[in-house]
C-alpha cells in the first residue's frame, strides 16, 4: 500500500463530529423560538455553535487534500488523477442535488426552497458562493448549503499546481501566509464593507485559515519533527480544552447585536485554531484507546455519508414540512415528529445513495492512479531539493 492510499479511521469519526454538529443545529436551535422557555433558548443560544461544523470540514480538507498532493507531487499522473478523483467523488451527488432543484423549481415556481436568484450556470460551475456575497443573499434553503462547497472546489482547483511548482522549503510558510491573509482580509472586508455581512462568510478569498491550517497539520504529519509534536500530546490537549471552554462566551455573542463583529474579527479564526488543534489531538492519539469512539463502526458510517447529509438534508426537512403545510419550526410535538421522520428520511437516502452511487463512483476513481515511474524532467525536478520525509512510526491520510 503505497503512502497516499493509507488512512487514518479516526477521520472519518471526525467527519461524523462535523455533520452531526451542523445537523444538530439545522434540526434544532435554529428553529425554536428562545421565548418558548428556558430549554428551548438555551438550546437556541448555544446550539448555534453546530454551524462550526463547517470550520472543522474545511481543516480536515487541507489536511487531506495538501496531503495527497504532497505524497504524489513526483507522480507525472499527479493532476490527471487528482482532478478525476476529485471529479467522480463530488459531482455524482452534487449533481443531481443540482438537476433536482433545478426541475422542481421549473415545475413549482419560487418559493422558500426553490426558484432564487441563483442562476444555474454558477451552480455547474461551483461559482454560486460569489453570486450569494452580490445578492447579499444564500439563495434558496434548498441549495443554500452549498456556498462551503463552492469554496473546497476553489481550493482544489488551484492548490494542486501551487503545491507542484512552489519549492518545498517555501510551502510551509506559503500556508501561513495564505492562512494570515485570510484573516486580516475577512476582518477588512467587514469593517470597510458592514452591511455585507455575506461576503466574509461566503467569499473564498476571505475563508482560507481553515483549509491553511490543515494543509500546514498535513505537512508537519510527515516531517521528521512530527515524533516531537507527538511527545507534546499532553500540552495540545490542555490547549485544545482551554479554547473549547472559551465556546460557551462565543456562542453566547452570536445572539448579540455585536453578533457579526465576533464571528468575522474573532470567531472564524477561533474556529480553525480550536479544529487544528482538535486535529492534532486525533492525530497524536491515532489507535489508541482514547479515540477508540472515534473507530466506531457509527461514527464511520456517519463520516462516509457526511458529504451527502450535508448536501440533502435541508431538501428533505422541506419536503416534510411543505406536506404538513407550515414553515420550519420546532415548538411542537408535531414538529419534532416531522423533523425526526425528515431526518430518518435523509439518513435513508444519503445511505442508499453511498451504497448505490457514490461508492462505485469511488471505486471507478481508484483506477486512476498516481503513477510513480518519474519521467526525467521529474527526476531532475525532484534532485534540486530535499523532499519531506514521512516518520516512520506513522501512516499517511487519504481521502
Amino acid at each position: 500500500m503505497g503512502k497516499a492510499d493509507a488512512r487514518i479511521p479516526e477521520l472519518d469519526g471526525l467527519r461524523g463530529i462535523a455533520i452531526l454538529l451542523v445537523l444538530g443545529w439545522h434540526f434544532t436551535g435554529m428553529l425554536m423560538n428562545p421565548s418558548d422557555g428556558a430549554v428551548q433558548e438555551i438550546i437556541w443560544r448555544f446550539g448555534i455553535f453546530g454551524q462550526s461544523g463547517v470550520d472543522l470540514f474545511f481543516v480536515l480538507s487541507g489536511f487531506l487534500i495538501v496531503g495527497i498532493v504532497v505524497d504524489n507531487r513526483t507522480s507525472p499522473t499527479l493532476f490527471r488523477t487528482f482532478y478525476a478523483r476529485r471529479a467522480l467523488r463530488i459531482l455524482p451527488p452534487y449533481l443531481l442535488l443540482v438537476f433536482s432543484f433545478a426541475i422542481a423549481s421549473a415545475i413549482f415556481g419560487r418559493t422558500y426552497y426553490l426558484g432564487g436568484d441563483l442562476p444555474l450556470w454558477s451552480l455547474l460551475t461551483f461559482s454560486q458562493n460569489w453570486v450569494m456575497s452580490y445578492i447579499r443573499d444564500f439563495g434558496p434553503a434548498s441549495i443554500s448549503a452549498t456556498w462551503s462547497l463552492t469554496i473546497e472546489e476553489q481550493f482544489y482547483l488551484v492548490a494542486p499546481a501551487i503545491i507542484f511548482f512552489l519549492p518545498r522549503r517555501f510551502l510551509w510558510p506559503a500556508l501561513i501566509a495564505v492562512g494570515l491573509m485570510s484573516i486580516a482580509a475577512r476582518s477588512i472586508c467587514f469593517a470597510l464593507y458592514p452591511e455585507n455581512v455575506y461576503a466574509p462568510y461566503v467569499l473564498t478569498p476571505l475563508r482560507l485559515d481553515g483549509l491553511s491550517a490543515g494543509g500546514l497539520i498535513a505537512i508537519a504529519y510527515r516531517s521528521p519533527k512530527w515524533p516531537t509534536i507527538e511527545s507534546r500530546k499532553s500540552l495540545l490537549l490542555i490547549a485544545m480544552i482551554v479554547l473549547l471552554g472559551i465556546a460557551p462566551f462565543y456562542t453566547w455573542f452570536l445572539h448579540s447585536e455585536i453578533a457579526h463583529q465576533v464571528l468575522y474579527h474573532f470567531g472564524h479564526s477561533y474556529l480553525t485554531v480550536l479544529y487544528s488543534l482538535t486535529l492534532l489531538n486525533i492525530l497524536t492519539r491515532s489507535g489508541t484507546v482514547a479515540t477508540s469512539w472515534l473507530r466506531s463502526p457509527a461514527m464511520i458510517g456517519v463520516g462516509a455519508i457526511s458529504y451527502s447529509l450535508y448536501l440533502f438534508h435541508t431538501p428533505f426537512k422541506g419536503i416534510f414540512f411543505i406536506a404538513a403545510g407550515h414553515p420550519e419550526s420546532f415548538r411542537s410535538w408535531t414538529d419534532g415528529l416531522l423533523l425526526f421522520l425528515a431526518l430518518l428520511s435523509t439518513f435513508a437516502f444519503c445511505a442508499a445513495l453511498y451504497w448505490i452511487v457514490e461508492r462505485p463512483a469511488q471505486k471507478l476513481g481508484k483506477s486512476f492512479s498516481y503513477s510513480t515511474t518519474k519521467s526525467p524532467c521529474h527526476r531532475a525536478w525532484q534532485k534540486q531539493e530535499r523532499p519531506f520525509e514521512l516518520s516512520q512510526t506513522v501512516d499517511s491520510p487519504h481521502q
